[in-house]
């Protein structure tokens, strides 16, 4: 239950304050050899850092980034994680057994880090969420560089994957995701080119977490994501200059202020399985009130999955490569395949374990 409660928090606290927190100094990677074992790279919020490479002993406090280094065949190179990975279907059971050293990207057993004698650390830069430059002033008084990734745009995800590719040594793997990720958002594109302007529908996600309703909001990656398959996405909340990524709003707001969607969609989450999410779908096409919104009124309300489980790839990792299919196979079922294909061509490709 323990676990569990830490998801609740990590989920509710992600969802309100993770965009916004993150710095836009820049995601352009440049490296330079300082000597034939080290390098000198640029992280994903403009930070420089020196590491030896190939890096041997990574300890990595976001399941993002550790699905990142499953994917490149990097597992052994890893031995710290922390405890929510347990829950993520996208990481082998021997990355799983790696050293729990904290908890939601947070070090919580100093002590066991340094009994790990890391070479690298990795993890999100998110201010509000945790105290961003105690963890750095800590792991630069013991030596160890870190790598700092963020997750607020979908083209940062191949540049998280090329950089730790670097690091880990492993560019070529990295390479062949970077190519696959840029041919499937090709792909889609050029499906969105071909929707009329006059079928272009108007979406608003939703994901209920602990009888609360959070939209999703317009700088969130899902929304770009809907963008990118071309609809038009409602939502676009700034409350004194700072853009959350989650807006909790109520039953009547939600419905005043979304009652011309065309689609709306509900999502799962890690605290919110499918079923509860069903359950709520057939409250609102059953309640008169939710019936102020069109897509509700017309039956377009659509659940997908964004959690940490085997089917769910609406999370800022890898998975959206199969993502933008699922969402635009939803929203736009007669222009875009089935998702499964991908989803299966994916997994073989880069988590053949999951095969």
């Amino acid at each position: 239950m323990k676990w569990k409660a830490f998801l609740v928090i990590g989920v509710l606290l992600f969802s309100v304050f993770a965009a916004g927190c993150v710095s836009n100094s820049g995601s352009t990677e440049k490296t330079t050899s300082a000597t034939p074992k080290e390098i000198t790279v640029q992280d994903l919020v403009g930070r420089t850092v020196t590491v030896k490479v190939p890096v041997q002993r990574a300890v990595i406090l976001s399941t993002s980034a550790l699905e990142i280094a499953q994917l490149l065949n990097a597992s052994n190179q890893v031995v710290g994680i922390t405890g929510d990975a347990k829950a993520d279907a996208f990481l082998s059971p021997s990355l799983k057994n790696k050293t729990v050293v904290g908890r939601m990207l947070q070090v919580t057993d100093w002590e066991e880090v340094l009994a790990l004698k890391p070479d690298l650390m990795v993890d999100l830069y998110l201010k509000k969420f945790y105290n961003v430059d105690e963890f750095l002033n800590k792991s630069a008084s013991y030596g160890i560089p870190v790598i700092m990734l963020r997750e607020d745009r979908l083209n940062d995800i191949p540049k998280a994957v090329e950089l730790l590719g670097k690091v880990f040594g492993k560019e070529e793997k990295a390479s062949e995701f970077e190519k696959y990720f840029n041919e499937q958002v090709s792909e889609v594109k050029k499906i969105a080119e071909k929707i009329p302007a006059g079928e272009r529908k108007k979406v608003v996600m939703i994901q209920p977490i602990m009888g609360k309703y959070y939209v999703v909001n317009g700088n969130d990656v899902l929304a770009q994501a809907v963008r990118l398959v071309g609809a038009d996405y409602m939502a676009n909340f700034t409350f004194n200059g700072y853009t959350p990524v989650r807006v909790p709003l109520d039953e009547e707001k939600i419905i005043t202020q979304f009652k011309n969607a065309d689609v709306v969609i509900l999502l799962t989450s890690a605290v919110t399985p499918y079923d509860k999410v069903e359950a709520l779908k057939n409250e609102m096409l059953n309640d008169e009130a939710w019936k102020g919104i069109k897509a509700v009124s017309e039956g377009n309300v659509i659940i997908l999955r964004a959690d940490m489980g085997r089917n769910s790839f609406l999370r800022w990792s890898p998975r959206m490569a199969v993502g933008i299919w699922v969402i635009g196979r939803a929203i736009y079922p007669n222009y875009y395949p089935n998702w499964e294909e991908k989803a299966v061509e994916f997994t073989k490709k880069f988590y053949p374990f999951l095969s």
